[in-house]
């Protein structure tokens, strides 16, 4: 952040006050809870108002004037660092209003008498405090404080009350749609569960089929009837199983294994025995 206050957003808070001098007799008046408004005017200044609408109280501070503020405070580093811890303070549950007045100038209708106030934060136990003198305000000008501080708290919590019901309807969105995409799962689980109940079905059935087939007999354990001499009923001669035969027939030579012929012997018979 720059030395502006561009982007800053509005403060709200609940603060008690106290006494600065307890043992006064301004104890005599009790003293209501305090609401805390701070706002940025511009870019260049921050109001804070505190009221309890019976008294109300203001400060404006400038660029310069919380400077001055955070050398007095003694936080170093830069100037965002001081504003971001300055933010922290106002918005923690270490803020309180401290009171002071004359003794026995209490009013009635709930108005305390003081004469004037200090804002007092700070953003831990043990952290630097903030303090910030303010300044009482009277008749029309603490009216118009207190109408812009209700005016500025009901703008607060339109903006809060819409982001909400945004937020709710995204989720009521989002929920259907977890539900849907959970019933279209359940929706194939079952598809899945009665395919996988169906396949079972039917290797139980192969398997029980399987079982009821006849069981096929060894060669060996046949017992083989003789061959009787006699007709069969139907007058048919039986036929006669003859073992194959053994004999080996005559084999035709091989070419390469035949005598060979070394000469051809002419007979001359033409004249019947030679000259």
């Amino acid at each position: 952040m720059g030395k502006g206050f561009e982007e800053f957003e509005p403060i709200f808070g609940r603060i008690k006050a106290e006494w600065e001098n307890p043992n006064s007799n301004s104890l005599s008046s009790s003293l209501l809870p305090f609401l805390l408004h701070v706002q940025a005017l511009d870019s260049s200044r921050l109001r804070i108002h505190v009221t309890d609408f019976h008294s109300t109280w203001e400060a404006t501070r400038s660029v310069q004037q919380l400077e001055d503020l955070r050398d007095d405070v003694g936080i170093g580093g830069s100037w965002s660092e001081f504003v971001d811890y300055l933010i922290a303070s106002l918005k923690s549950d270490n803020v309180k209003l401290v009171l002071g007045g004359i003794i026995g100038s209490a009013k009635s209708g709930g108005d305390h008498g003081a004469t004037f106030a200090k804002l007092i934060a700070h953003k831990s136990k043990g952290m630097p405090l903030v303090t910030i003198s303010l300044d009482r305000l009277m008749n029309s000008s603490a009216n118009d404080a207190m109408a812009s501080l209700s005016l500025e708290l009901f703008e607060a919590f339109k903006s809060k009350h819409e982001l909400v019901v945004k937020e709710q309807e995204c989720s009521y969105q989002l929920t259907r749609r977890l539900s849907a995409e959970k019933e279209k799962n359940e929706s194939i689980q079952n598809q899945l569960d009665v395919a996988l109940f169906s396949k079972r079905q039917k290797l139980r059935a192969l398997a029980a089929s399987d079982k009821a087939l006849p069981t096929a007999t060894p060669i060996g354990n046949l017992d083989i009837l003789p061959i009787s001499d006699s007709h069969d009923s139907s007058g048919n001669p039986p036929m006669e199983v003859r073992p194959l035969s053994t004999k080996v027939g005559h084999r035709v030579v091989p070419a390469y294994r035949r005598a060979k012929v070394r000469g051809v012997l002419l007979d001359d018979t033409e004249d019947g025995g030679g000259n």
